[in-house]
């Protein structure tokens, strides 16, 4: 495994992020599910979900590996690793580890998994085909790499609304200065196939925001994590990302808005034997 270390976590470690990484793992978990049946994950297996934050995948892959198999959820965020951890212990799932590292330099031996899974950690990266070539040398030959991305081409709401439309412009004008890239999710079938993946292929998901969901609101609270950044950045002043805020919160809140959500890119492939 390479040595080097990859970029820093754009949307820190805070506490108002940990429930967003919570409420986000919740709403994924259907087209999860759906990747990991279509995929035949088999009991008995070696798996590992990268960048697991604090619960990934990891509740799931244990259901399915079952007692004789083995699920490592590897995470760089110190409190996340722990929040992890805790949700490991709290649900009881005796096959499943967490470890605190950097997949750059995680110590973990190569060809040692039977699948390989990220979600949401390439979009944070510049260079995406690093965390992708770890993951690679993570499996056997045979065995399955898969990634979950999303791509904010499908991201508005109906009626349109000045707020929606400052918030979302510079949401994307932080996140480009990190060296993220939300139109991730369409170039996923290409990187896996320059990674040297065969029999590479992609789902999309792609569903609205029901008034009362998490998915309704996601775009607040990402500027929420992202507070200090935006006024750092100067994008907007505290005064103007508060009325922003407030109106798009009142516009949200119309069960007449139809907000209709990100695109989530799934995409996986197999190592050559």
């Amino acid at each position: 495994m390479s040595a080097a270390t990859s970029q820093a976590y754009f949307f820190g470690d805070t506490d108002v992020e940990q429930q967003r990484l919570l409420a986000q793992a919740e709403s994924y978990e259907l087209p999860a599910c759906w990747l990991l049946d279509h995929i035949r994950i088999q009991r008995g297996w070696r798996t590992i979900d990268i960048g697991c934050g604090p619960l990934g995948i990891l509740h799931l892959l244990s259901e399915r590996v079952g007692s004789k198999g083995v699920v490592v959820g590897l995470e760089r965020e110190p409190r996340f690793a722990h929040m992890a951890q805790d949700q490991v212990a709290r649900r009881h799932l005796g096959n499943v580890t967490v470890l605190q590292a950097d997949v750059m330099a995680s110590g973990l031996q190569d060809c040692s998994f039977d699948f390989a899974h990220e979600r949401l950690v390439m979009v944070n990266m510049s260079s995406p085909e690093t965390l992708l070539a770890e993951l690679v040398d993570l499996v056997r030959p045979g065995g399955i790499v898969a990634v979950e991305e999303i791509d904010n081409a499908s991201w508005v709401c109906q009626p349109p609304h000045p707020s929606w439309d400052k918030l979302l412009q510079t949401f994307h004008a932080a996140f480009r200065a990190s060296g993220g890239n939300v139109f991730i999710g369409r170039r996923l079938p290409e990187l896996l196939r320059a990674a040297g993946l065969e029999d590479v292929q992609y789902k999309v998901h792609v569903d609205v925001a029901m008034p009362g969901g998490y998915r309704r609101t996601h775009l607040l609270t990402l500027i929420d994590s992202l507070r200090g950044q935006i006024t750092r950045l100067d994008l907007l002043t505290e005064h103007e990302l508060v009325r922003h805020r407030q109106a798009l919160a009142t516009h949200l809140d119309d069960a007449n808005t139809v907000v209709i959500d990100k695109l989530l890119v799934q995409a996986w492939g197999r190592k050559p034997s």
